[in-house]
């Protein structure tokens, strides 16, 4: 065995040693005799719809609550049209022409359309050909230097030389902060021509700009920027507060405005321009610390489409790293961080043997699977104070655990490239503290 693979066999092992998951467990499978079955597909049995009309039953709940004003002056509703086809435009025309509908997006990583329809043609919209659910556009918002002591990454550092070099992770949030001088470059040194953030794209206010040159990155709200530091900041100017991988490249990827909010739809179109961009900018891991919030968040099944699209994400070669939550207690891991092929990250206290955050949001999900997949330091984290300049601060949530565990899976691509997104999940389960 060479030198050199030795090395990164060893530090991929190192690397997983210092994350600390949640619970997960195995039962064993008794050996039966397959039977042909019919194919049930997701539409069929779903908890999206118990009554199997056709129509998410968050609609209809929506359509009750003031907490949230879901429809609109001229009487419409966003909605996610669900079909059994990958979508074309002749879909699109069946829609604008048969029904009160305005067209936004045509998904193709899912067969789906976005748009917003008037709420009397939500019924004739769900018995239309091809149609098989049609889903409410819902909300998704923000889960509000020590953190790599806790997690042993300076160890990393010494022992291996690895840094994140090599590297990219995007990061899908508010924005990023292009003038910080953490994030600026990878040398801090305006004079050579190396940025960290290669590539933004802004669904927020600029969907129609996509070959990620267009628009200077900027962050509006400021919770991107410091995730964006916890995975690859340089620290700079004084190096105490350094990302996880500060040699690390970014993407950033603009999906919530400066409220912090934004819809299903919104976040699957930086979803799946992620996944079309990822080789142009080498793109393999992802950080999305975003959720629904309580009460908008009526269901989280797995089926719901920012789901199927994050299951897709990962199967297209991301690894896809999301918030679990912050609404403490049994059962409250929320959309997307209910679907099942992410690595869902929970958040620790700092300290030599942390423990669960109190807030941090505990499995199963809806259909019973055990999340999250691990956790990491989430309680106040030091990071990058967006349009500051040079500034930092602390916040505490699973929305900063999230991208420091994004950040510990630049440092294994680095040692390996090869690895899957399934790789790294696996490894970092495996090789993790018992919590």
């Amino acid at each position: 065995m060479s030198e050199n693979r030795y090395r990164a066999i060893l530090a991929i092992a190192a690397i997983g040693l210092f994350v600390f998951p949640v619970l997960v467990a195995a039962a064993a499978t008794p050996i039966t005799s397959p039977q042909p079955q019919e194919e049930v597909q997701w539409w069929e049995d779903t908890l999206m719809d118990k009554d199997k009309d056709g129509i998410d039953d968050d609609i209809w709940v929506a359509l009750n609550n003031t907490d949230f004003e879901w429809v609109d002056e001229k009487g419409h509703i966003d909605v996610i049209v669900n079909l059994d086809h990958l979508p074309t435009e002749d879909d699109v025309a069946l829609l604008e022409n048969q029904l009160d509908f305005v067209h936004l997006h045509t998904f193709h990583l899912i067969d789906s359309i976005a748009g917003s329809v008037a709420v009397d043609d939500i019924v004739p919209m769900s018995r239309l050909p091809g149609v098989v659910m049609v889903e409410l556009d819902s909300v998704l918002q923000i889960m509000n230097s020590d953190v790599k002591d806790t997690h042993g990454v300076w160890d990393i550092y010494e022992a291996t030389g690895y840094d994140g070099s090599g590297s990219v992770v995007a990061i899908i949030d508010t924005g990023i902060d292009g003038l910080h001088v953490g994030l600026d470059d990878l040398d801090d040194d305006n004079s050579t021509d190396d940025p960290k953030i290669i590539a933004f794209y802004d669904v927020v206010n600029n969907p129609g700009l996509t070959n990620g040159s267009e628009i200077f990155p900027y962050d509006d709200q400021g919770h991107g920027s410091h995730c964006a530091g916890t995975t690859a900041g340089t620290g700079a100017p004084t190096y105490e507060h350094t990302g996880m991988a500060p040699q690390a490249q970014l993407v950033g990827v603009k999906v919530l405005d400066e409220g912090g909010s934004g819809s299903f739809a919104g976040v699957m179109m930086g979803m799946e321009w992620t996944v079309e961009k990822r080789h142009e900018f080498n793109i393999r891991a992802a950080s999305m610390s975003l959720g629904g919030p309580g009460v908008i968040e009526f269901t989280s099944a797995e089926e719901e489409s920012v789901a199927r699209m994050a299951n897709e994400m990962v199967r297209a070669g991301v690894a896809l790293f999301i918030a679990a939550g912050n609404s403490a207690g049994p059962g409250t891991i929320g959309t997307p961080g209910s679907a099942e092929d992410v690595i869902t990250v929970g958040a620790l206290d700092k300290g030599d043997q942390p423990g669960i955050a109190v807030y941090s949001s505990e499995g199963p999900t809806e259909e019973g699977r055990i999340k999250p997949n691990i956790a990491f330091v989430g309680s106040n984290v030091m990071s990058v104070a967006s349009n500051t300049g040079d500034g930092y601060v602390d916040f505490s949530g699973t929305s900063m655990a999230t991208p420091g565990a994004a950040g510990v899976a630049a440092l294994m691509y680095q040692a390996n490239p090869e690895l899957s997104p399934f790789d790294v999940r696996n490894i970092m389960q495996e090789t993790s503290d018992y919590r």
